[in-house]
């Protein structure tokens, strides 16, 4: 394992303080943890015995000790990396093992600036590995920057499997994720010895990086609150629920059209856009989904017709797009106060055509003047 948030200019501090965000992400099951956090090393101790006795269930205590001692050596270093999380990934291709680890830094920097902070990072980085691969990527949670090359490290004959020193290179991807509002950067690092799955373990690496997520202390407490609410459920409410029909009820008969429905009966919570920009991550909406089989010679572009005239007798305006396919309407009203809204169209390659009726943001319906970024 080879830990860098060191190399980041002005990225480590002299003492540890709390970040302003609460930061989370999914790992699958199959992702072993490892203690870098553990009280003491007399708890690192007995976890690193349990996780060693678990992935090597079948191998002689000898070399379940050594493989013990090749991960503790790497504990102390990581906790001066600033590293909060650590783990095994343990696959299993084409009946060999397949192996790499995830390491997780939360450093700080001294910018203001994010897109600022992904440049200087950049350029720090091309001093020390000038031939790695750099790129920007916009995950769910915002940019990154990328890093891909090779590194080595070397295994010291004391922890080393064979009992000899040896010289391990490996493939190793580094995600810089500016934390926004706070003077902290994640740094997601995925490395691996195993060449011929390295393509399998970076398709893994990008799916956790995009299930990153954070959130204050105040939104933390919100949806707590909602989650332990019994009059406040993640579920939309039931005037919602029957307004959302109504409104798929009216689509289907402007469109004229007759078919096998799919779906249709559920109802989803979800959070609108502008409130996701704003950083908020509980429900504030609801989206009614349906879809339905198209009869032979449909006169498709005919039943969008009827459907934008069904839009302009609500008052509502349309679009059409995607080569007359698809039609977007949406209610008329002050933009912080947007209405419901609807699209509707034919999945590209299928007979289907599917629709989305979505209601109103509820924050926004319930806004003032001294509006809370909280709801």
């Amino acid at each position: 394992m080879n830990i860098t948030g060191d190399e980041v200019a002005n990225a480590a501090a002299a003492v540890r303080r709390p970040s302003k965000l609460n930061v989370g992400w999914i790992m699958p099951p199959f992702i072993h943890e490892l203690p870098v956090s553990a009280a003491d090393d007399e708890t690192a101790a007995e976890q690193l015995y349990a996780l060693v006795t678990e992935i090597l269930p079948e191998h002689p205590a000898e070399l379940q000790y050594r493989f013990a001692l090749g991960i503790s050596a790497q504990l102390e270093p990581m906790a001066a990396a600033d590293v909060i999380y650590a783990g095994l990934c343990l696959l299993t291709v084409e009946q060999r093992p397949s192996l790499s680890t995830i390491v997780v830094s939360q450093v700080r920097h001294e910018s203001e600036d994010d897109a600022a902070l992904l440049r200087t990072t950049q350029g720090v980085l091309e001093l020390k590995f000038p031939d790695d691969e750099y790129r920007t990527l916009e995950l769910a949670c915002g940019p990154a920057l990328v890093r891909a090359g090779v590194s080595e490290f070397v295994i010291d004959a004391d922890w080393s499997i064979s009992g000899r020193e040896l010289t391990v290179q490996q493939s190793q991807i580094q995600s810089y994720i500016p934390l926004p509002g706070t003077s902290e950067m994640l740094i997601f690092e995925l490395s691996s010895p195993a060449g011929m799955d390295w393509e399998l373990h970076t398709e893994l690496f990008h799916e956790i990086l995009n299930t990153i997520d954070w959130g204050t202390d105040q939104e933390v407490a919100d949806y707590r609150s909602i989650r332990q609410s019994t009059s406040v459920a993640l579920e939309a409410d039931d005037s919602v629920k029957k307004e959302l029909h109504w409104y798929s009820s009216r689509l289907l008969d402007a469109l004229g059209v007759r078919g096998r429905m799919r779906g249709g009966g559920r109802v989803n919570p979800v959070t609108c856009q502008k409130c996701w920009d704003r950083g908020l991550r509980t429900p504030c909406s609801a989206t009614h989904d349906w879809r339905m089989e198209l009869p032979q010679q449909t006169d498709i572009v005919a039943a969008l017709s009827r459907v934008a005239n069904f839009s302009a007798t609500l008052g509502w305006e349309s679009e059409v797009s995607d080569g007359s396919t698809v039609i977007r309407s949406w209610e008329v009203g002050d933009e912080e106060k947007a209405g419901f809204r609807f699209a509707l169209g034919v999945t590209e390659g299928t007979e289907q055509i599917a629709s989305e009726v979505t209601s109103p943001c509820n924050r926004s319906l319930r806004a003032s003047v001294t509006e809370s970024t909280f709801g």
